[in-house]
């Protein structure tokens, strides 16, 4: 039989929602009711509050995080991601070590310009090696090293050298660092390198601003590029300054040029950008 009272609800076990009792047939039901104006999660008396595993996601970079941090909570994601699973004693380091190699392994192993090679293969090792210097910007470059010191330090421990353990595992550590910072710092660090351009440029305006002088305008611009794409609604990609686009005759005259080319990052689509001064 039909519930009357709830045959025409939409669950939501999706996002943050309340399982709720039907008044008229009791059935549990996944309900989203938002609160006062809209905003945020009404909770009803028996309600029982579930946010969805998955759902909610934390990240230095805003846009990939569904939190909002304070400071003292990007020091605890930060404590996170450089302190997890360290152990406070000694007992559980070699299980621990252990695990972050065989991590950095999987990392290393799941590259595409690596495909078909294995991390643990020693015939792997120096083809890895050489491609591997063709990357040395991404996070599993870093992996890579991360893991070869972790086992470095792992063999010298089995043959009791405690100074090239110590080394190795320092070795690993820095690696490591770096594999954090690329996987979860770098680029709320370039958001933040390039929002300061932009302020920087506004700088320039502000002192500038009765500058007719095109030429200075037209390298003010090619030296900050990136503030011209700023102007579009899709990532640009600066191509080059002065640059010719037709009309040379044979004698070489009535040749054009355009003060910016640009392309769009995903259509290769051309982007000419002329200048002129405001007060022209």
């Amino acid at each position: 039989m039909v519930c009357k009272v709830c045959e025409n609800v939409v669950e939501r076990p999706d996002i943050p929602h309340v399982i709720r009792a039907c008044s008229g047939c009791g059935q549990e039901l996944h309900i989203y009711e938002p609160g006062d104006h809209g905003r945020g999660l009404r909770i009803r008396v028996g309600d029982r509050p579930v946010i969805p595993a998955g759902w909610l996601t934390i990240a230095f970079d805003p846009r990939r995080s569904r939190a909002t941090l304070t400071r003292t909570g990007l020091q605890m994601l930060a404590a996170t991601l450089y302190l997890e699973n360290l152990h406070r004693s000694e007992d559980g380091y070699l299980e621990a070590a252990a695990a972050l190699e065989r991590s950095t392994d999987d990392i290393v192993n799941k590259f595409p310009p690596l495909q078909g090679l294995d991390i643990n293969n020693a015939e792997d090792v120096e083809k890895i090696l050489t491609i591997m210097q063709n990357h040395s910007s991404s996070t599993e470059f870093w992996a890579l090293w991360a893991g070869m010191f972790l086992g470095i330090a792992r063999k010298a421990i089995a043959q009791s050298n405690a100074l090239r353990a110590a080394w190795a595992t320092a070795c690993a550590e820095r690696f490591r660092a770096m594999m954090v910072f690329k996987q979860a710092l770098e680029e709320v660090v370039w958001m933040g390198h390039s929002a300061k351009r932009i302020v920087d440029m506004l700088g320039v305006w502000d002192g500038h601003r009765e500058n007719s002088d095109e030429q200075f305008w037209q390298q003010t611009f090619t030296e900050n590029s990136y503030v011209l794409s700023q102007v579009f609604a899709v990532p640009m990609v600066f191509i080059q300054d002065r640059a010719y686009v037709g009309g040379m005759a044979l004698d070489r005259t009535d040749a054009r040029f355009v003060d910016y080319l640009f392309s769009t990052e995903s259509s290769r689509e051309a982007i000419l950008i002329e200048i002129k001064t405001h007060r022209r």
